[in-house]
């Protein structure tokens, strides 16, 4: 813990430090914590955020136009994908739908089955014998069959 303070410490005092910035005799510039002799230009550092060069803005700027080429190509492909997607589907619809008339009703005929049966089996209950509350289960299972059939069959 205490080494982990100590390194923050020297670290922070690193970052107050001064940069002094010198041209020498042959033209070349340098940069250095200490001032030079007999000069002294202090080099202000300011805070920059990343891409904040010239340069670079405009590189990221191309970049931000290929994204957006790309991403509006993808939006094309989506919308073309879901246009066929369409078509398919009330292809499918029209195919299934159209010979309607032509084809047995199955779920009428599933629906008149289930109630035949349920009769049929409320007569045989009749006839073996049968407690009020199986009346009631078999009476009441019919007229929802019944129901359903009606509202299968129109």
């Amino acid at each position: 813990m205490r080494f982990a303070l100590l390194f923050l410490s020297l670290l922070s005092f690193s970052a107050f430090a001064q940069v002094y910035k010198w041209v020498d005799e042959n033209g070349n510039t340098h940069f250095g914590t200490q001032p030079p002799p007999g000069e002294q230009q202090q080099v202000e550092i300011r805070e920059s955020s990343p891409g904040a060069m010239g340069s670079e803005r405009r590189y990221s700027g191309s970049e931000s136009e290929i994204i957006r080429r790309s991403r509006a190509l993808e939006m094309q492909n989506r919308e073309k994908e879901y246009e066929n997607a369409r078509q398919r589907y009330r292809s499918a619809v029209s195919e299934v739908g159209g010979n309607q008339s032509d084809r047995p009703d199955y779920i009428c005929t599933g629906a008149k089955d289930r109630l035949r049966s349920a009769e049929e089996r409320w007569q045989n209950q009749k006839r073996q014998g049968y407690t009020q509350s199986e009346k009631q289960y078999h009476e009441q299972r019919i007229k929802d069959l019944e129901r359903h059939r009606d509202n299968i069959c129109r």
